[in-house]
């Protein structure tokens, strides 16, 4: 346990070190694109009043290492300051949006991760079965697909042609009360959830049928590998049934690359946000990040790069933790 802890206590560390670098490198890259106080400059809506308390802020009139240790001083207190093209504060933008985001797009993650263990488990157990074949080639398939353009095809089939879902938006009461009068009155716990879960239905979808290959494999070649170890021909001759072997024997220890590449894929659920969220007009971080670069709005931009190499900073520490929970060895 004491080996653990300190495992633990080394990757921490190792990990406020990166999230200190990467917000440097974010400092230098959006300096290198120009001063956010030419912008602040150029604004018509900001009194002279208010430009003074974002050059006191963020210290624009500084030298550029006080600059730059206010930067990291601002984005570890989540102090990001004001988005100059939505005219409302950066964090309350991302309280709205973070949530939105986390739950689309890392909900569909975990379903994805679900069925592709499921299903890598079975396959590689059936290994020259029709079933193996028809599973890789279906989710290859969709694997190949280009994020936009299965997007769109479930947005003209099910909202379009067969207005089963809505075309846009993380909500709308309209459309429920229209299309689920099942789901009850607004305002309801079940009106609320059938109506945001109506929104995130088809850019979840799209999400799972596109990232479901790469699980399905990976654990189709991790069994295939473990089936090959003398424990699970002792435990064959045991007389043990052959459910038993794939889930207790076999499937356990193929787990320790497939609980890997799910945290990883979690620490890049924001990041992998801006194609669908713009396809399916969901406001998430993804949105916004777009907006900002677009609109050169540095606050937002650098607030959202920063929460996203946050998140995956967290999600690889996550990954070596859960890896040194199953796998002792790696400890020392």
């Amino acid at each position: 346990m004491a080996a653990l802890w300190r495992y633990v206590v080394n990757r921490l560390i190792q990990g406020v070190v990166t999230i200190i670098v990467v917000t440097i490198i974010i400092f230098f890259l959006f300096e290198a694109s120009g001063s956010p106080l030419n912008t602040l400059r150029v604004n018509p809506t900001l009194t002279p009043a208010q430009l003074q308390y974002f050059v006191n802020l963020f210290g624009l009139d500084q030298p550029i290492y006080v600059q730059l240790w206010r930067y990291i001083v601002n984005m570890f207190t989540f102090n990001f300051g004001p988005s100059l093209s939505q005219g409302r504060s950066v964090s309350v933008i991302i309280n709205e949006a973070l949530p939105r985001t986390l739950f689309l797009f890392g909900g569909a993650v975990i379903i994805e991760y679900i069925a592709g263990i499921l299903l890598g488990r079975y396959i590689a157990w059936k290994r020259g079965h029709a079933s193996e074949g028809a599973v890789i080639l279906s989710s290859l398939f969709f694997y190949n697909m280009p994020s936009f353009w299965i997007g769109l095809i479930l947005l003209w089939a099910f909202a379009y042609i067969y207005p089963i879902f809505p075309l846009q938006g993380f909500s709308g009461q309209t459309f429920v009360v229209q299309h689920y009068p099942w789901a009850g009155s607004p305002g309801t716990i079940w009106f609320t959830i059938v109506d945001i879960g109506s929104h995130a239905f088809l850019p979840m979808v799209a999400l799972v049928l596109i990232s479901a290959a790469g699980t399905i494999l990976l654990m189709e070649t991790s069994m295939l590998e473990v089936m090959g170890e003398d424990f699970i021909l002792t435990a064959k001759a045991k007389g043990l049934s052959e459910r038993v072997v794939r889930r207790r024997h076999a499937a356990r220890n193929a787990y320790l690359p497939v609980v890997t590449s799910l945290a990883i894929s979690l620490s890049f659920v924001v990041g992998g946000a801006i194609i669908l969220e713009q396809i399916f007009t969901y406001r998430g971080l993804g949105t916004y990040l777009l907006t900002g670069i677009i609109n050169h709005d540095q606050f937002l931009a650098g607030a959202i790069l920063f929460i996203i190499s946050l998140l995956v900073i967290l999600g690889n520490i996550a990954a070596d933790i859960m890896y040194g929970v199953l796998d002792p060895r790696v400890r020392f």
